[in-house]
């Protein structure tokens, strides 16, 4: 597998050499990009391919071992495609992901502990509707431990399961649905949890602090989103209503879209909003201020616990209409 995992590193890396135009961005711990290389823990470099596509590497800078390899289908569509490569900072394999055209994991994703040994894998059979991929199913295919042990085979038997968002979960499965009662931690471990399942059904959960303080819910309010009030699409209609095109903008034709994006804090506020991206002559920040004026949100809620909630919000202008 090592040697599988070389060589293609080798090839993709062999490609940027035909690649016209580079971009190098560092990144700290917790992946938030930073402009002081001094307190970066990884850099991700983006390089046009013959066929306008992106190769992007990343890279652990003390260590200088390859941490990411995909691909990218343009420089504004930053979704994966294809084969995603992840290791650690070992040097060691750490996951194996494939992308359909449109950015949706699909097939076989295999996971690995830091000693290189397989630690699960999922399969994700799909269906492709009007162009756009839709996985029907979440099938877990085995699980070992950290010394080599199969725990579970073919959907059915124990598994430990890791997620992106600091969260630990602990059960069985039969047929590849959870069953009885899972354990578990989230949120960097400020929280536990304990559920039970039938059939792959949350039934009931039950949520503690730090101070044993108890949060329960079930599968209908296990996981939230953000409201706003009348739904996304009324802070969509509020924009439009009230974006005012800045002068400069009018007079230069501008046409495009400006990316905006906004986080939910725990309380329902709109916080750290941001130009992901824009067309100048004052378009960005005039989205800045019309979400300034927007309505309080009703906060996310996860297992019973507010929660920060990321949202990013294009607005397209265009005034050929006019």
């Amino acid at each position: 597998m090592k040697r599988i995992f070389s060589t293609i590193l080798i090839s993709l890396l062999f490609q940027i050499v035909y690649g016209q135009l580079s971009f190098t961005t560092f990144y700290t711990k917790d992946g938030k990009e930073t402009k002081n290389q001094e307190q970066a823990h990884y850099y991700r470099e983006l390089s046009v391919l013959e066929n306008s596509q992106i190769r992007v590497i990343e890279k652990y800078i003390q260590s200088n071992q390859t941490k990411l390899v995909g691909t990218f289908p343009s420089i504004k569509d930053k979704k994966f495609i294809g084969q995603k490569f992840e290791a650690f900072e070992n040097g060691k394999i750490k996951s194996k992901e494939f992308y359909s055209a449109d950015g949706v994991m699909i097939d076989t994703a295999y996971y690995y502990h830091p000693n290189g040994r397989l630690k699960i894998a999922f399969e994700y059979p799909y269906k492709v509707e009007k162009e756009a991929t839709k996985v029907t199913d979440t099938l877990i295919l085995v699980y070992h431990d950290s010394l080599g042990s199969r725990l579970l085979q073919n959907g059915n038997g124990y598994a430990e399961i890791d997620f992106k968002n600091s969260s630990v979960e602990k059960g069985n499965y039969k047929n590849h649905k959870r069953i009885g009662k899972w354990t578990g931690t989230f949120m960097d471990d400020k929280y536990s949890f304990e559920e039970t399942y039938d059939n792959g059904k949350l039934i009931s959960g039950i949520t503690k602090d730090s101070l044993n303080k108890e949060y329960i819910y079930d599968n209908k309010n296990y996981h939230q989103p953000p409201s706003y009030p009348g739904d996304i699409i009324a802070i969509r209609r509020f924009i439009a209503n009230n974006y005012r095109y800045p002068q400069e903008a009018i007079r230069n034709r501008v046409k495009g879209t400006v990316k905006l994006s906004f986080v939910i804090d725990k309380e329902g506020n709109m916080v750290e909003m941001k130009v992901e991206e824009d067309l100048g002559f004052g378009t960005g920040e005039e989205g800045i201020r019309i979400l300034k004026r927007a309505k309080k949100w009703t906060p996310g809620y996860m297992r019973g616990i507010p929660v920060r909630v990321s949202y990013s919000l294009p607005i397209r202008l265009d005034l050929s209409g006019s």
